[in-house]
């Protein structure tokens, strides 16, 4: 991309595109790389409203899947963030001042995210709360603006609350690294009583250990994770003891003729799990065996005359296809997609069904995406519209 394009006519405007020239930071002194941060910024903020707006004229021309898309590919974003930066180009789509002065680079991405939220909360003096923005900092500007809000409402904080309420919402993402972040806005209510629950169950696990001699420390931050987990995933019964909730995880484990054992363990979308994790699982589970071929992992017996699948042929499906066969989503998130269609006399058999999940499956219904099976490695894998089959590489299947 051109430098010039960062501005809207070619014109810097108080930014200093330059900044992205290549520079050696290593001879710059303190004063130089801060001067040259704080010109990144001026960057960074301008190219945060021109995304903002190119990404709002695409939300009005297309499905808002197609909008995804064009992130997804465009930006090289995942779908989280690609969906996150959606509702912020939706909020500043009617921030129009908000969404000048981000370009201007006279308040930064965090302080118009921080103005789109609250649009969407109660309301709002645009004016007033941008000439803050402009002189405060991002984490000085979060309390001016709940200030300024409380102001505002005249109510008794009763539209407020019910606002929050109505912007509650949790979800479970994978990083980097592999580990699992949960993720949730609940009301100051709700938070109250999370919050008391997880400290009175982070404290009766300190006690228990206490009373326990040799018992390894813990540090707070691993208390307070256990105790939010067992909470979550165990019920306590009479003796104060947690039993697991009435869920079923699939885990995975292939059987060595060799040395007649079991090896390679691990979860339904291929995460390796260590020995003892395992079998710590396995006390808790609940013992589903499955009979498949060698090359392609499809289930030999597995099958059903209903149109949703049993619960033994969902647990083999979530074996073979480890998830969405377009986008990798988790197999929680997923749906079982009859290829040829159920109402059309597609069986609900191994053959005929994939893990989609409901995205992928909206492209497959309404945007001609088509399920196929990958020439050389047999796996189901959703094809665009716009994509050519690929071609066999001449090389035997890969084996799963």
């Amino acid at each position: 991309m051109a430098v010039e394009a960062l501005t809207r006519d070619n014109a810097a405007d108080g930014v200093d595109v330059a900044v992205l020239a290549a520079v050696d930071v290593r001879g710059l002194d303190s004063a130089g790389l801060d001067a040259r941060l704080r010109a990144l910024g001026r960057v960074q903020s301008r190219v945060a409203g021109l995304i903002s707006e190119v990404v709002a004229e695409k939300k009005r021309r297309s499905r808002v899947g197609d909008t995804v898309d064009g992130l997804l590919g465009g930006l090289r974003m995942s779908s989280h963030q690609a969906r996150k930066t959606m509702n912020e180009a939706a909020q500043l789509e009617k921030l129009a001042a908000t969404r000048d002065a981000l370009m201007d680079s006279r308040i930064t991405p965090e302080h118009a995210r921080i103005m789109g939220t609250a649009s969407q909360n109660g309301p709002l003096n645009e004016k007033k709360m941008l000439a803050a923005a402009e002189a405060e900092s991002p984490d000085q500007f979060r309390k001016t603006m709940r200030d300024h809000q409380s102001e505002l409402a005249g109510d008794d904080g009763e539209a407020r609350r019910e606002r929050q309420r109505q912007a509650r919402t949790a979800s479970f993402s994978e990083r980097d690294d592999g580990m699992w972040q949960l993720f949730a806005l609940f009301d100051p209510t709700a938070a109250a009583r999370i919050r008391k629950a997880m400290c009175a169950k982070t404290d009766a696990d300190w006690r228990l250990d206490n009373s326990r001699r040799g018992k390894e420390h813990i540090s707070h931050k691993h208390r307070r994770a256990d105790a939010l987990e067992q909470l979550i995933t165990r019920q306590a019964n009479g003796d104060g003891n947690g039993q697991p909730q009435g869920t079923t995880l699939v885990l995975m484990a292939d059987y060595d003729l060799v040395d007649n054992k079991m090896g390679n363990p691990r979860l339904a979308d291929g995460t390796p799990l260590p020995p003892s994790e395992s079998h710590t699982l396995a006390c808790d589970a609940d013992i589903l065996c499955g009979l498949f071929r060698e090359a392609d992992t499809e289930p030999i017996w597995m099958g059903t005359t209903s149109r949703h699948p049993i619960f033994a042929l969902r647990a083999a499906l979530e074996a073979r296809d480890g998830g969405c066969v377009g986008c990798r989503a988790g197999p929680e998130w997923c749906v079982s997609h009859h290829i040829v269609e159920w109402q059309h006399g597609g069986p609900t058999q191994p053959d005929n069904l994939v893990l989609v999940c409901h995205s992928c499956h909206d492209k497959i219904h309404h945007n001609n995406w088509a399920v196929e099976k990958h020439p050389d490695t047999r796996r189901n894998y959703l094809r665009p519209p716009w994509q050519k089959p690929p071609e066999t590489s001449g090389s035997p299947p890969l084996r799963c």
